[in-house]
């Protein structure tokens, strides 16, 4: 029993680091750069990072309900499809929340189209 709490705590702190890093490291390697003031980069982080807390909580939730379950006899198999579900709807909610996060980023990147860059003359 000891070992499936530090199996399920490890594991926990992957999926935690996984969900981070899907979302920061792509836009850091398509080296995206805005010209917002410091204040407005992390009002975005803020949010963005809240917004992706609360799309991706619900399925890991779930996840960690079915791991959990996978212990008991009786309850095994809801624990197989709660733990199957929660992984779909974690890889798709990590896809969601990557895109939308990457899409602001480079919208948010964007002159008004009233004004042209300096490097434009």
């Amino acid at each position: 029993m000891a070992c499936a709490f530090w199996f399920g705590l490890t594991l926990s702190a992957v999926i935690g680091v996984m969900m981070i890093s899907y979302v920061v490291v792509p836009s850091r390697l398509t080296g995206i750069k805005t010209t917002r003031s410091r204040r407005d980069k992390l009002t975005a982080s803020v949010v963005g990072g809240t917004i992706g807390a609360v799309i991706c909580t619900p399925p890991y939730i779930l996840g960690r309900i079915g791991l959990l379950m996978l212990v008991s006899k009786t309850l095994f198999p809801l624990g197989v499809i709660f733990f199957a579900v929660g992984l779909m709807l974690e890889a798709g909610a990590t896809g969601a929340v990557k895109a939308v996060r990457m899409s602001a980023k480079l919208v948010s990147g964007r002159n008004p189209a009233g004004k042209r860059s300096a490097a434009l003359g």
